[in-house]
Formats: structure tokens, C-alpha cells, sequence
């Protein structure tokens, strides 16, 4: 049964399958199959072609991909995540003293309007004294002193003179100093102005800064969750074909035993001398023999199967002959073989054809050697159309080879 362990092969095996009709060429019939070297080359071949899934195959490359880039974008996402932590906290500061800048900025601003406003109390205080000056003449401060009743009163009236003389000349000062402070105040409050905009360009860029960098972070982490995601679709895979696999081992264990009882049932009770037994016709003439008895190893699970028979490729719908006269103990049809056949050779001897497309007998016919039986196929655990070929004695199988040239010996993994 040819590489029952995979359902298609990866394209690592391709080598192997390539390598099979060079090898098979060497063979040019069953009956000098018997080469110790030729059977190693042809069971080489048959183990290259069991291989895992071409689910498990894509999987694990899948699988290997999705581990392979993990840690750079686990290590990108980090590096994304600290720049953002950083450029929000630049913002974060940038903002505050934003905030910082405009309340100097409005207190600039006040001092600023404040000074306007005692500018324009002045201003009113001094235009007040301009017009009462102009209105009253020039003359006016000496009609005051001429009018005076008394020295006493002419010292009022002169210290009232000097006051508002004075008072005057205060008030075009102060008139004075306070333009020239709200000139300061002025450039002083753009000052204040420029550096709030300098701030406040600086808060914008780090904004952006920020918001890039949640962008790149946000992005690293989809490449990462798709990453892991990938790698939890692999394993998933891998679990599904692994409890698929093994119930294909399962199954394929019952039905040999199923076989093989049938196989005992037909036979006699008593032990069978295998080299007494009478010789065999190969089931598809022409075609080589590969595949051969012995242990399976799962490439990927490490499962073990017997594998009991030998396999011949042909294309589908090639017929099956009978490899000696009989009766045809039975035809069935099961998961692991296929449709199969068992022909009761008499004396305990019974050979078994799986993977066939379809039966040209049935139970209970007699058939000749050679007749056509069935077609080869490739129903069953197979990934290919091919005759699966067994020969049991007593229901115990026997390395089929040994009647075309080999050693008639127990498969040895039965048992």
C-alpha cells in the first residue's frame, strides 16, 4: 500500500518521486526481484514517497515562517510601543507648557491694556489742562496774583499756582513714562507671543509624532497577532492531522487483522510450510514490484505501521490478474484498503489485491490463474493508483517477494 502515511506529498519528497522510475527500471520482472541491493534501492523509493500531508507539509512551513518572523516583530512592535510612549509624553510636556505660555502671554497682554488705559487717563488729565490754559490765556496766572486781597493771599494763590503747575508737569511725565513702559510692555508681550507660537509648534509637531507613532505600533501588533494567529492555524492543522493520522493507523490495524482472520478461517488448522507451497503468477504482468514489506515510520508523528504487502504502480483501470487458481473468499470495501479482494488458494494460502477502482468477480467464484479480477485504482489510504499485493498463509502474511525470487518469510513487523 503505497505511502498510506500521506495523503499528498510535500515537495521535499519530489526527489524521491522522481527517483522511483529510475529505480523501478532496474527491475525488469518480479522473478529477478530478488536482489538484496534492488530491494533496498525500491523500498528507498517507497519510503521517499511516505511523506506527511500536504496539509501538514504547508503547515509546518507556515508554521516555521510564522516563528521565524515573530521575534523581529515582537521586537518592531516594542520599539513602535516605546516611540509612542515617548512622542505622547514629548506632547504631554509640550502641551503643558503650552498652556504655561499662554497664561504669560495673557498676562502680557493685561499689563499691555492696562498701561493703555492708564495712558488714556493721563492723556485726559493733560488735554484738560491744555484747554483750560488756552481758554483762560496766557495772562490768566497774573489776573490770580492781581486779584489777591492780602500778602497772605497772594501766597495761597501762588502756592495753588505752583501746585497745578506742578501737578501738570507730573502728569506729562508720568503721560511720558507710560508710553515708554507700554512700548517695553508691548515687545515684551510679543516676545511672550513668538515663544507661545514656538511652543505651540512644538506641542503640533509632537502631536503628529505621536499620532505616527500609535500608527506604526498599531500596526506592528496586527503584523504580530497576525503572526500568532498563523502560528495557532499551523498547530491547529498539525493537531487536526495528527488524530486523523492515528485514526488511520487505527483503522488500518483492524482491517489487517480483520484480513487476516478471514485469511486463517479459510486456511487449515495445521501449520503451513511456505516452501511447500506452489508458485505464484505476478497480478500485474509487466508492472515492477516496490513498496515493500516491513515498518512505516511517520515522518512528522513518529507512528509506526506494518506494512504487509508490496505495492506496483499502474494506471487506473489496469487489470488485476489472479495470482493462482481459486475461489474468491471475499470482496470488500473499507477506509484503509479500498476495494478488496481475498482469493483462497486452498491449503491455507489466500492473496489479497487492494486499491482496486472496481471488482470483475465476486464470493464464491472460481477463478483461474490469471484471470482478471478487478482494475487497479486507487480507493483506500492511497495516494495514487496502484496494486497493493499480499499473500497469507494461515492468515499469518508472508513477504509476497518470496514467491518471485526473495525469501518466503514472515513480514517482519506482524505480530
Amino acid at each position: 500500500m503505497r505511502a498510506f502515511l500521506s495523503r499528498l506529498n510535500s515537495s521535499r519528497f519530489t526527489r524521491g518521486l522522481l527517483a522511483v522510475p529510475l529505480i523501478l527500471s532496474l527491475i525488469v520482472t518480479p522473478a529477478i526481484a530478488g536482489s538484496n541491493d534492488i530491494d533496498k534501492k525500491v523500498a528507498d523509493a517507497s519510503e521517499a514517497l511516505t511523506a506527511a500531508s500536504k496539509a501538514v507539509a504547508e503547515a509546518a512551513e507556515s508554521l516555521k515562517d510564522a516563528q521565524a518572523k515573530l521575534p523581529a516583530a515582537r521586537e518592531a512592535m516594542s520599539i513602535a510601543t516605546a516611540k509612542e510612549t515617548e512622542a505622547t509624553g514629548a506632547y504631554r510636556k509640550a502641551a503643558g507648557e503650552l498652556v504655561t505660555a499662554k497664561l504669560s502671554y495673557a498676562k502680557a497682554l493685561s499689563k499691555v491694556t492696562s498701561k493703555e488705559a492708564e495712558i488714556s487717563q493721563l492723556q485726559k488729565k493733560v488735554d484738560q489742562f491744555a484747554r483750560s490754559v488756552y481758554q483762560q490765556g496766557p495772562t490768566s496766572q497774573w489776573e490770580i496774583v492781581l486779584k489777591s486781597t492780602s500778602p497772605s493771599d497772594l501766597t495761597i494763590r501762588l502756592q495753588n499756582i505752583k501746585a497745578v503747575s506742578l501737578s501738570t508737569a507730573k502728569s506729562l511725565d508720568d503721560l511720558l513714562g507710560a508710553k515708554d513702559q507700554l512700548v517695553a510692555d508691548a515687545a515684551q508681550a510679543e516676545e511672550v507671543r513668538l515663544d507661545m507660537q514656538r511652543v505651540a509648534d512644538i506641542a503640533s509637531q509632537a502631536l503628529i509624532d505621536a499620532q505616527n507613532a500609535a500608527d506604526k505600533a498599531a500596526a506592528a501588533k496586527v503584523q504580530v497577532d497576525k503572526l500568532v494567529k498563523q502560528e495557532s492555524a499551523a498547530l491547529k492543522v498539525a493537531e487536526d492531522d495528527k488524530a486523523e493520522v492515528q485514526k488511520q493507523y487505527d483503522e488500518l490495524r483492524a482491517e489487517q487483522i480483520r484480513i487476516a482472520a478471514l485469511a486463517k478461517a479459510a486456511g487449515s488448522q495445521g501449520p503451513v510450510d511456505p516452501q511447500a507451497t506452489g508458485p505464484l503468477s505476478w497480478p500485474l504482468p509487466g508492472r515492477a514490484a516496490g513498496g515493500g514489506v516491513g515498518w512505516r515510520v511517520h515522518p512528522v508523528y513518529g507512528y509506526k505501521s506494518c506494512h504487509t504487502g508490496v505495492d506496483s504502480g499502474a494506471p487506473s483501470g489496469t487489470p488485476i490478474h489472479a495470482a493462482a487458481s481459486g475461489v474468491v473468499l471475499s470482496t470488500s470495501v473499507s477506509r484503509a484498503y479500498g476495494n478488496v479482494t481475498l482469493i483462497d488458494h486452498g491449503d491455507g494460502m489466500v492473496t489479497m489485491y487492494a486499491h482496486q477502482s472496481k471488482f470483475a468477480v465476486s464470493p464464491g467464484q472460481t477463478v483461474g490463474n490469471q484471470d482478471v479480477i478487478g482494475y487497479v485504482g486507487s480507493t483506500g489510504f492511497s495516494t495514487g493508483p496502484h496494486l497493493h499485493f499480499e499473500v497469507h498463509l494461515n492468515g499469518v502474511p508472508y513477504n509476497p517477494m518470496g514467491w518471485f525470487g526473495g525469501s518466503r518469510t514472515v513480514v517482519p513487523c506482524w505480530g
